[in-house]
């Protein structure tokens, strides 16, 4: 773990080293991906698995079947032919984005904590994801990157929120300060998401995902990566909000460069967001 540069006699600094020693020793409680995703990452993996299999074990959570069967619908997989039952859904889909979607789909669960401290930041965090996620997902099939699992990276940036928030009744120098937590989200959420993201043994491309999610002028590769995806993305998702603070200009971000949308302009590169406006409210919908 990076030091925070920061003494660590601070409510903050010792908040982070309870929840980074504690992740370390294994003793924290993380946060949880429901079974039946577990179940369908190692079903995906065994190179006999038969779709009727799959479908079996998909169709024990009738809210993850539903949600396949609608994306399934959407603007990005549908032909105009309605699928009749959920294994040609997931004929449609692949397995790879069933494997991705249905993580995504779980997410959702873990960001439905009740208790009333950290709640509306839960709330806060899981729509920015959201947005992200689904910027990230058109953006995708401009820059040769797999939709699905952009849906996915998008929706795991911000997962190291969750340790944080659960932690912070035990400093109340920080829950009672209106400006600590935000403050405590933005600057160490990145590094306890790659933490969780490496516990939970996704692959490095998606640790660096959440190590970056904030880090603008990153740029340690010729090629853009997924982690140069996601910055871009969630950069749009503050344009959007008008409430971030000062950001870097969209042309000063080597990940922008990168990724081939300088060269149409910084208004015009990024048109194709508005033109899929229904793709984007419809993976919204569906995640909210």
């Amino acid at each position: 773990m990076p030091s925070a540069g920061i003494p660590t006699t601070t409510p903050k600094a010792q908040l982070l080293k309870r929840v980074t020693d504690s992740l370390r020793a294994g003793t924290l409680e993380l946060p949880s991906l429901p079974d039946i995703a577990i179940d369908i990452r190692i079903a995906i993996t065994k190179t006999d698995l038969e779709i009727d299999t799959l479908v079996k074990l998909i169709q024990q959570d009738p809210g993850l079947s539903a949600y396949l069967l609608k994306i399934s619908h959407s603007v990005h997989y549908s032909r105009g032919n309605p699928v009749r039952d959920l294994a040609a859904a997931i004929r449609r889909l692949g397995l790879n984005a069933a494997r991705d979607l249905t993580a995504s789909y779980a997410l959702k669960t873990l960001f439905l904590i009740h208790d009333p401290t950290i709640k509306q930041y839960l709330r806060e965090i899981w729509r920015r994801s959201v947005h992200t996620a689904a910027l990230a997902h058109v953006m995708a099939r401009h820059c040769s990157f797999d939709p699905d699992r952009a849906l996915l990276a998008g929706l795991l940036q911000d997962i190291g929120a969750l340790p944080l928030l659960a932690n912070i009744k035990s400093f109340p120098q920080i829950k009672d300060d209106p400006t600590a937590v935000p403050e405590l989200i933005k600057h160490y959420t990145g590094k306890v998401s790659g933490l969780i993201l490496h516990t939970w043994h996704f692959d490095e491309e998606l640790i660096l995902v959440g190590l970056n999610r904030e880090n603008w002028m990153r740029d340690t590769h010729a090629k853009p990566d997924l982690a140069d995806l996601i910055l871009v993305a969630r950069y749009h998702t503050f344009l959007a909000e008008r409430r971030h603070g000062k950001l870097p200009r969209l042309t000063q971000l080597p990940a922008f460069n990168k990724l081939g949308l300088k060269e149409l302009g910084p208004e015009q590169g990024l048109a194709f967001l508005a033109e899929a406006k229904q793709e984007i409210n419809e993976l919204q919908n569906s995640l909210l």
